[in-house]
Parts: structure tokens; C-alpha cells; sequence
């Protein structure tokens, strides 16, 4: 007795301690699981905290501070310099301003011809010259106007006796031990040219060299204008140009070597073309004041302007529609308004950034694509500015101010390109002829004007998806539906071990075959291809009703799914039927050629590598998922539901369409999310297999570049910290609250409809 008393407290001992073992093993894997997801939540937050801190510099405003106004040294006399007060000259001061791109030498064009250099940093006099050319004319030829370009340091001097001096300031570094130490200051003589036969004051001049040519414009009188045009072979062309009556030329600008652009004390606005021998092209009314300030900006096609009343414009030339013989001068960006009127422009040398110095000593720096108002700095000396100079690396402003100090701000700003509206919203850039979202990054060209609207990204990205979804959700989804109904398990138990494993697919291998391979196959067999969308259905349901068109008693004898041995081949005859009947339909219906077609009658273009292919080659590689997640679904519907069903009447495909469907929805919910969330993130595939064009078309000829794809293409491209680097970063968070939403959402969605069939 006791022999058994002790066997039963030995076994309920043992139990204890394997039902100790068993909970102690529990709660580790409950710790481990629930570490395991802790994890996971903790490193996605890390994700995006990390990009949204590699974004979150382009939403800073920019910096600027003033460093205060420097005296000049004064400037010796110099032999051969003009009177300051001669007849037609200008009062005091300098007639231009320019610096180098280090910011060590200062350097100003004064009245008499004087061209003195100063130290920046403390303001001494480090050399001074006299204007080449100068020395060579009549005597007392005072310089009356001058002019700078924005690249080259080309220097347009206009003189009391109607000549135009052309000259160029040279800075070359100097170094020791591979340290810059000094800079060599070079000023060479371009020409000097006679424009005006009278001798007349020159009172505005403005002087390009591009590509070894030149051109020079000079204003004489109140509306006439010289112009002159070198050659690369020093042939001249010249002209003589006016307003119209009533109207004094006050600003001259030059686009390049190519056209003219005038603005008058009425608001008009004049564009020449000089190389179409100098036709006037455009006359504008740009403003209903004085214009006070104008310059082209970097790049010579948009010209910005100044007024009176303190407001400030950009304008460009397009062709408005594809079929116009000439292109319109328009308004394409209005800015805020000054409080007091423009005085001076200066323009960036680096981007679209240019300042707009007010006659009260605010100096307002602007972005013309982005339209943002960057910052707004003031003068702490007491003149009022005269004229204004963004120095070469955008990395700081120095203003002449009618006192003769120069007054110097350092400036930071490093994404003036970025915008909330650039980004999302339709933005006129130049040559376009309205308003658009587009996405060019790069151009063949430094004054290429960046274009960052993630629009076109966003929409390609849903496009490719919704496509790729389209044709893999109904395959994916009934696929799963026969194989988890119909299907005999012994075939069923290599076939969807068989789909699972096409889930391993290498993404890059699936689209080197779709871009060398299936696009072309595709484009030969457009036809076919889409016959196929509509002809495949109905075959595959003519096998299934044939099916069940069967004598009971010979269906009986056959194991249930051995359906697909008439589907399939069904299926087969419908692809060839299509193969073969594609050319006779595109004959007749599309004249024989489905592309051209396609062009002349619905102005679609065709591409090779469209989202046709894309809904193809990146459906394929969706379908296994949703299809293991869907079978899984209907395998996991209660049996006595389906016996239910079949108990009462219904047949087989009933009670596959209106109790399995149904009650595995949420399970189908799921699978559909995580395919969508496949499709989103896929790049490779949309790399290889489209035009990799950001459009925004719906049109399934036509390529597309999603956000992923964007990424992929443009990191390379993307310098450390840029506006490019920053905003791809800010593409990958975009993307990344997208997915996250609509995970969200479908979560949301499965919980509802776990809800509803709970009760089943």
C-alpha cells in the first residue's frame, strides 16, 4: 500500500515538474515574442526618426546675419583718369561692384575710370588701375554707365562720348603646400567699340561673352538703343532699336548673347531677339509703375524685374501652345512686395536665388522656382543701397550704400529649392507653357533649373501598383479558392508548395526577363495580349460549365478537382485562339497597326516598357503571397459551415462563392494589404521594365517611375546633405507613411469583418 501511495506522489510530483517545466517555457516565449516585437516597433521608429532627421533641414529657414558696414580706403588719383565731374558723368561712386569667390578681394568701377581692388576682410586698398581702354580715347571721357556679368567678371563700361569699353577681371589662386594663400588679380582688355556716330552719353550698358561671342547693348538718349554683335570670327552686326514714343528706357539687360530685354519708365517690357536680326519679339506691360531694377537670371532665360512700388516679377518666354510660331513673354512668378522701392537685383551664380535691395535698406532674399521669400535682412550702415552682389559660392551679400560703405552679410542657405508647393504643388518652370508637377533632378547644363515635385512619384507609384493588383488579386485569389476547395489533396500538396516557392524569385530577375524579353514580345503582340484579358475569363468559365454539364452518374466516378484537366487546356486554346485571331481584329479595327492607331486616333504614345508590362512582370511576383495567405483563409473556414451548405442543396461552387468567400474575407482583406504593400515597395521590377518617365498618365502604354524606383536611380546622383540627398530621404518617408496608412486602414477593415463572420 504504501509501494502505491508512493509511485502516485512520484508521478504527480513529475507531472508538477513538467507542468512547471512547461509554464516556465511559456512565459519565455511570451517574454521572447513580446521582445521580439518591442524590437521590431522600436527599430521602425528608429527608421523613421533617422529620415525624418535627415529631412528636417529642408523645412529650416534660411540664415542670415549682417556683419556690419566697412569704410573703404580711399583711392589715389590715378594718370589718365576722367574728371568724376565731367560733362555727362555720373555723380560719385562706384558704377559697378564685384568680388572673388573666396571673398579676399573687393573691387568697384568708379566714374573717372578708376578700378580699384580692396581687401575684404578689413577694407585696405590692396591695388588700383585704370580701366583698359580708358587711357587710349579722347581726354576727359568720363565713364557714364557700366555693367557686370554674372559669370566671367565681363565689365561693360559706357562712356560721355558714346563708346563702350569692354573688359574682363581674372582672380587665380596661388597656392604654397596645397593651401591657398593669394589670389593674382588679371584685368584684361576685351575691345572698346564706338556705338553711338553722335558721341552721345552712354547711359545704360550691358555687355555679354558667351561661347566666344559678344554682345553689347548701349542706351543713347531717352529711347534709342545701339546694339552690337562679335562673332567667334569678329564679324559685327549692328543695329539701332527704340521704344515707343513717350517712353524712357530705364533698365537694359542682355539674355546671353541672344536677346535684348528693355524696361521703361511706363512698365514696358521690350525682348529682342538678336539672332533674328534683331527682331523685336515681345512687348509686355509688366507693370503699371516705373520700372527701377532689372537682370536676367542665371541661365539667361528668366528675366527678373523691380519696381517702384516695391514689387518684384519673373518673366520668361514659352510657346503657349505646340502649334505657336513664336513664343509669348509671360509672367511667371509674382513675389511679395517690398515696402519701399527696388533699387538693385543681384543674382545667384550657383541656383535661381537672387536679392532684391529696397530703397530702405532691406535686402530680401528670394527663390524665383520656389517662390519662397528666404529671408529678409537690413542694412546697419546709414546710406541706402545703390548697388547689391551675391558673392560667387552663395555664401554671402555685399551692398554699396550711397554713404560709400559696404555693408557685408553672411548668408547660409543651403535648400532655397524646396518648397511645400514645390514638392506638391504645380510650380511654372522655365520653357514650360503653364504650371506642372514634374520631377528632373539633373540637367546637361550648371544653370539647369532642379524640379523636386514628388507628385509624379506618387502617382506612378499607385499606378504600377493598382495595375500589378488588377492582374494578380483575381488569378491569386480564385487560384486559391479552386485549390483549397476543389483541388485533390494530392495535387494540391505540390502545387502550392510550387506557388510558394516563386515567392523566392529574385525581384532583379523578374525584370531583366520583363525588360529584355517580355516588352518586346508584348509590343509585337499588343493585340493578342489584350484579347487575352477578355477571351482567357471566358474560356476558363466555359470549362468549368462544361464541367458540370457532365452525366451524374460519369461524374460521380471522378475525384473531385479533376476539373483542371479540362480548365487548363481550355485555358490553352484560349491563349492560342488569341494568338491567331490578334492580327485579323488589329486589321480590322485598328488598320493593321495598333500602335500607330493608338497615336492618330487617341493621342496615346506607346512605349515598350509601359505599365502593361509592369502589371505583368510585377503581378507575377505579387500572386504568390496574396495566394498562400488567401489559401491558408479558406483552408481555415469551419468544415461543418461547407457541410452545411452542401446539405442543403447547394452545389459545390455555391458553396464555394457565397460561405467560404465570404467567411475567409478578412484572411482575403489581409493577403490583398500585403500584396499592395509588395507592389509599393517593389523596385527592381519597375527599374527594368518601364521607361522609369515620372508622368502623370493613366494611360497603361505609357511607363511610369515610382517612389522606390526614384530612389534606386537618383542616390548615385544625390551629393552628401544636398536638396537631392534630403529630399529622396524625404520620398522614403513618404513612402513609409504611405504603406503605414494603409496597413492601417486594412487592419481596420479585417478587424470589422473578423467581427461580422464571428458569429458564423
Amino acid at each position: 500500500m504504501a509501494t502505491a501511495t508512493s509511485s502516485v506522489r512520484e508521478r504527480v510530483q513529475a507531472a508538477s515538474a513538467r507542468i512547471a517545466r512547461v509554464k516556465r517555457l511559456d512565459r519565455l516565449a511570451t517574454a521572447t515574442i513580446t521582445l521580439g516585437g518591442l524590437f521590431i516597433i522600436v527599430s521602425v521608429s528608429f527608421i523613421f526618426l533617422f529620415i525624418l532627421g535627415q529631412t528636417w533641414p529642408l523645412f529650416r529657414q534660411s540664415e542670415g546675419r549682417a556683419l556690419g558696414a566697412l569704410k573703404l580706403a580711399e583711392v589715389p588719383a590715378l594718370p589718365g583718369a576722367a574728371p568724376a565731374t565731367a560733362a555727362g558723368a555720373a555723380a560719385p561712386g562706384p558704377l559697378v561692384i564685384g568680388t572673388d569667390e573666396y571673398q579676399r578681394y573687393f573691387y568697384e568701377l568708379l566714374p573717372d575710370g578708376r578700378l580699384p581692388f580692396f581687401r575684404t576682410p578689413d577694407g585696405g586698398l590692396a591695388r588700383a588701375e585704370l580701366l583698359p581702354g580708358l587711357a587710349t580715347g579722347p581726354a576727359g571721357a568720363a565713364v557714364v554707365s557700366a555693367s557686370r556679368s554674372l559669370t566671367g567678371d565681363y565689365l561693360g563700361a559706357g562712356t560721355a562720348d558714346g563708346r563702350v569699353l569692354l573688359s574682363q577681371v581674372r582672380f587665380r589662386p596661388k597656392y604654397e603646400d596645397q593651401k591657398l594663400v593669394d589670389l593674382e588679380i588679371d584685368v584684361r582688355e576685351r575691345g572698346a567699340y564706338a556705338l553711338d556716330p553722335g558721341g552721345r552719353p552712354v547711359r545704360l550698358v550691358a555687355y555679354q561673352e558667351h561661347d566666344g561671342r559678344k554682345a553689347v547693348a548701349a542706351v543713347v538718349g531717352e529711347r534709342e538703343l545701339r546694339v552690337l554683335r562679335v562673332g567667334d570670327d569678329e564679324s559685327e552686326e549692328r543695329a539701332e532699336l527704340t521704344v515707343e514714343p513717350g517712353e524712357v528706357v530705364t533698365q537694359v539687360a542682355l539674355s546671353r548673347t541672344e536677346g535684348l530685354v528693355a524696361a521703361t519708365s511706363q512698365g514696358w517690357l521690350y525682348y529682342w531677339e538678336l539672332d533674328n536680326g534683331f527682331r523685336l519679339a515681345n512687348r509686355s506691360l509688366a507693370s503699371d509703375a516705373p520700372i527701377t531694377a532689372l537682370a536676367t537670371n542665371y541661365g539667361g532665360v528668366s528675366v527678373l524685374l523691380g519696381d517702384a512700388r516695391g514689387r518684384t516679377a519673373a518673366w520668361f518666354r514659352v510657346r503657349l501652345k505646340e502649334d505657336d510660331s513664336d513664343l509669348a513673354l509671360v509672367k511667371a512668378h509674382q513675389f511679395e512686395p517690398q515696402s519701399a522701392a527696388v533699387q538693385a537685383i543681384a543674382v545667384s551664380t550657383r541656383d535661381k536665388s537672387f536679392v532684391t535691395a529696397g530703397a530702405d535698406g532691406t535686402f530680401v532674399l528670394r527663390h524665383m522656382t520656389s517662390g519662397r521669400t528666404l529671408r529678409e535682412l537690413r542694412a546697419t550702415g546709414q546710406g541706402t543701397p545703390e548697388l547689391a552682389l551675391l558673392t560667387p559660392k552663395m555664401d554671402g551679400l555685399l551692398a554699396k550704400l550711397s554713404d560709400g560703405h559696404l555693408e557685408r552679410f553672411e548668408i547660409r542657405n543651403p535648400h532655397p529649392e524646396f518648397s511645400r508647393a514645390a514638392l506638391f504643388g504645380k510650380v511654372w518652370y522655365e520653357g514650360y507653357a503653364k504650371p506642372e508637377y514634374v520631377w528632373q533632378s539633373t540637367g546637361a547644363t550648371d544653370d539647369f533649373e532642379p524640379k523636386f515635385s514628388l507628385v509624379p512619384l506618387v502617382f506612378g507609384t499607385i499606378k504600377g501598383t493598382l495595375y500589378a493588383l488588377l492582374f494578380a488579386v483575381p488569378i491569386a485569389v480564385m487560384g486559391a479558392l479552386y485549390t483549397s476547395q476543389f483541388m485533390h489533396p494530392t495535387l494540391k500538396a505540390r502545387v502550392k508548395p510550387a506557388v510558394e516557392i516563386m515567392a523566392a524569385l529574385p525581384s532583379v530577375v523578374i525584370g531583366f526577363i520583363a525588360g529584355l524579353w517580355l516588352a518586346s514580345r508584348v509590343e509585337r503582340a499588343v493585340v493578342p495580349v489584350l484579347l487575352m484579358v477578355v477571351l482567357l475569363p471566358i474560356f476558363g468559365t466555359a470549362g468549368i460549365l462544361l464541367w458540370g454539364r457532365l452525366p451524374r452518374a460519369f461524374a460521380q466516378r471522378l475525384k473531385p478537382g479533376l476539373e483542371i484537366f479540362v480548365i487548363v487546356p481550355l485555358l490553352l486554346l484560349g491563349g492560342w485562339v488569341t494568338l491567331q485571331i490578334g492580327p485579323v481584329v488589329e486589321g480590322l479595327l485598328f488598320g493593321g497597326d495598333f500602335k500607330i492607331w493608338l497615336s492618330q486616333s487617341l493621342g496615346l504614345v506607346y512605349d515598350q516598357r509601359n505599365s502593361l508590362v509592369v502589371g505583368l512582370a510585377m503581378g507575377f511576383a505579387v500572386i504568390p503571397i496574396i495566394f498562400t495567405i488567401a489559401e491558408d483563409s479558406f483552408s481555415s473556414v469551419p468544415s461543418h459551415l461547407t457541410a452545411a451548405s452542401l446539405a442543403l442543396g447547394a452545389s459545390r461552387w455555391q458553396t464555394a462563392t457565397r460561405v467560404v468567400l465570404p467567411t475567409a474575407s478578412p484572411g482575403i482583406f489581409s493577403a490583398v494589404m500585403i500584396g499592395f504593400g509588395r507592389a509599393v515597395g517593389e523596385t527592381m521590377i519597375v527599374l527594368m521594365a518601364t521607361g522609369n518617365t515620372p508622368v502623370l498618365d493613366w494611360s497603361v502604354f505609357n511607363g511610369m517611375r515610382t517612389l522606390s524606383a526614384n530612389i534606386a536611380v537618383e542616390v548615385p546622383e544625390a551629393p552628401y546633405g544636398g536638396t537631392l540627398y534630403r529630399t529622396l530621404f524625404l520620398a522614403g518617408g513618404v513612402l513609409f507613411l504611405m504603406t503605414f496608412v494603409v496597413n492601417t486602414v486594412a487592419e481596420v477593415i479585417r478587424q470589422r469583418l473578423r467581427e461580422r463572420y464571428r458569429a458564423i
